[in-house]
């Protein structure tokens, strides 16, 4: 056992055990390490880190929000401040807290009293409990860990913001969507740099070069109607995030609650047969799905099927 000082002096017990940077461990035992208690009834990492962790989420989420709506719009979302979209009112300070600001005005606008999405509060709260997730699976032993963590934050983000463009306006927009590949690409040679295994690297690309190749083929033979452009380099993206077994996992996850939620939506006289489904919320729901829990769901499978033994 390891001692991991921390930002307040104190430290956390971990194992020492290793697993690749590209597979973060969904461990029960490794998670409640995280959260051992202490003497005298401090628990470190459960009142300090997840805390911290989970309130720069919520602040990522909000800005999150500005990313998606000001791009749309065609304004510099890195420079003005946030104003109400009916009145165009700068907000204060006091009305910018994630959440609680929303909750508080009964989700309006403290000046014109029109109604502020609930998109706000959701996009936060989603990005806040993904990045908890991501802190409390990945292994965190040396600074490479971390800025593995730190990459993995971004694409996070950045996988947020492709959903919620998608599911309002049908597109994955490249400006957004090709970075990923940077962080994504240098995870991977950090992987092959530590533990010194080519299949590190070459098994993601192999991943990317096959599920992005059969995207392509679809929208090929369906002439851009059953998939477009930005699903083809989504499937490529999440097979260098993923490799083989978690994009095949990934995207089994994908298919299967696209048709539920689908054929639900046809029940409902929401949606027609004829009608469009963004299909990348999808895509990205079994991606990070499968970044947190696909060991352990693959696992899980192999058990109860018997192919373990194989």
């Amino acid at each position: 056992l390891s001692k991991l000082p921390g930002v307040l002096g104190r430290s956390a017990t971990i194992s020492k055990a290793r697993t690749p940077l590209t597979q973060p461990v969904s461990n029960t035992l490794y998670v409640l390490d995280k959260l051992r208690p202490f003497p005298g009834g401090f628990c470190y990492t459960a009142d300090m880190d997840i805390i911290l962790v989970a309130i720069f989420g919520l602040v990522v989420g909000s800005f999150l929000n500005v990313v998606v709506l000001r791009m749309h719009a065609g304004r510099d979302y890195k420079r003005g401040r946030s104003a109400c979209p009916h009145c165009g009112h700068e907000l204060s300070a006091s009305e910018l807290v994630p959440v609680f600001s929303w909750l508080i005005q009964r989700g309006r606008c403290k000046h014109c009293g029109k109604a502020i999405s609930i998109q706000y509060p959701i996009v936060e709260l989603i990005t806040a409990g993904l990045f908890l997730g991501a802190y409390l699976t990945q292994p965190l032993f040396s600074l490479a860990d971390y800025l593995v963590l730190a990459m993995w934050f971004y694409i996070i983000g950045s996988l947020v913001v492709l959903a919620v463009y998608d599911l309002r306006w049908y597109l994955l927009p490249d400006k957004i969507l090709i970075p990923v590949i940077i962080p994504a690409t240098a995870i991977l040679l950090a992987e092959t740099l530590v533990f010194r295994h080519i299949s590190s690297i070459w098994h993601p690309f192999l991943a990317a070069l096959a599920f992005g190749g059969a995207f392509y083929a679809i929208a090929a033979v369906s002439r851009g109607k059953w998939m477009g452009g930005g699903d083809i380099k989504l499937a490529f993206v999440m097979g260098l995030l993923l490799g083989l077994q978690k994009t095949a996992l990934a995207m089994l996850l994908a298919f299967c609650t696209a048709a539920l939620v689908g054929g639900l939506l046809i029940l409902l006289g929401r949606k027609t047969r004829k009608d469009f489904i963004p299909f990348g919320p999808f895509l990205i729901g079994g991606t990070l799905v499968a970044y947190l829990y696909g060991t352990p769901i693959i696992h899980w499978y192999l058990n109860i099927s018997g192919l373990n033994l194989l």
